[in-house]
């Protein structure tokens, strides 16, 4: 912005009032466009900030549905493998059975909520949608690290098959490490459910809004 002084020599009072009335409409006038071209930027990174938070959240709603199919199976397998330590505990020479300590999950995604963050999209917004916004990625966030933590108990739940022992010659005590192990594990997985299940509630309502 750039403000000169008159072409013309100023002589009297009137011309000097004159020439500082346009001299301030000047001002005004650029500093009122700058204003507006801001606030239009900052209308635009709002808009484009929320699209984006709703088409991934759309993605996390599915990607959470698509996980409680996944846990369940997960739990159920994990039952299973409770089941089989039981029959391998009472006859250990059955090699038809086997523990299959595996874990299949979808991730929740942050990209878009983190964007809107750097780029200071989220001090335009209202105060009540930042904080819907931000309760829910916590909660994603939470899920996300409960998922980690569960995957990697399930697969070190496995480690008295890894000791290079024969598995029909198991120590009793590794059964019982083998039993506490994939129970644990289980409890993780029906507790990473509820989370699961609570985030996709929530979800839902931040997404009507």
């Amino acid at each position: 912005m750039d403000v000169h002084a008159p072409h013309e020599p100023v002589h009297t009072w009137r011309d000097f009032a004159i020439h500082l009335t346009i001299v301030t409409i000047g001002l005004f006038i650029a500093l009122s466009l700058e204003a507006l071209v801001e606030h239009i930027h900052n209308v635009h990174l709002v808009h484009e900030a929320r699209e984006n938070i709703r088409i991934e959240l759309e993605a996390n709603h599915k990607a959470a549905q698509d996980d409680l199919n996944l846990l369940a199976k997960n739990i159920q397998n994990q039952q299973n493998n409770i089941d089989t330590i039981h029959t391998l505990q009472a006859h250990p020479d059955a090699h038809h059975l086997s523990v299959n300590n595996s874990m299949d999950f979808e991730s929740l995604s942050d990209a878009a909520w983190r964007t809107a963050r750097d780029t200071g999209a989220l001090g335009f917004m209202p105060y009540n949608e930042v904080q819907r916004y931000s309760d829910l990625y916590m909660l994603s966030s939470l899920v996300n690290q409960n998922a980690i933590e569960t995957g990697k108990a399930d697969f070190l739940s496995e480690v008295p098959f890894e000791m290079g022992i024969d598995p029909s010659h198991l120590p009793a005590e590794e059964y019982t490490h083998l039993l506490h192990d994939n129970a644990a594990v289980k409890i993780q997985l029906s507790t990473l459910k509820q989370f699961v299940q609570q985030y996709d509630a929530q979800c839902l309502d931040v997404l009507k809004h």
